[in-house]
């Protein structure tokens, strides 16, 4: 008999617990996961998107998902920190189509295509 373990109002994060106890060998089902895709707005009606698993294997599931949100699986961040002067790092690709592309879709509602700067192009001042 399959029980409920979890339940989650988005269907993405289901899918990350589905994959994540699939990968720790526990057979997973979900349920409700296409009402809640299709009818986004009855999620908390229905009760959300549930995570259902063998009654065997259903404490072995709780602990591998109090795991995942006390962060046991979060990956380590190996990119570089912010400095104050990372901004000067960073090309500026703003252009004038850019600008005015911007401007008509604001103002107007317009969708215009634009070209960005490459980096061969030659900035002279920067506006702020």
């Amino acid at each position: 008999m399959l029980v409920i373990v979890a339940s989650y109002t988005d269907p993405i994060e289901a899918q990350i617990a589905r994959g994540l106890l699939a990968a720790e060998g526990i057979e997973v089902h979900l349920g409700d996961e296409h009402s809640a895709l299709a009818n986004w707005e009855w999620r908390l009606a229905i009760g959300g998107v549930k995570l259902r698993v063998p009654e065997e294997q259903a404490v072995h599931a709780r602990h591998i998902l109090q795991a995942l949100d006390d962060g046991a699986y979060a990956l380590q961040d190996d990119t570089v920190q912010a400095t104050p002067d990372a901004s000067l790092h960073t090309p500026y690709r703003e252009s004038r189509s850019s600008r005015l592309a911007w401007a008509a879709l604001m103002l107007l509602g317009i969708p215009l295509p634009w070209r960005r700067r490459s980096d061969s192009d030659e900035v002279v001042a920067r506006p702020f």
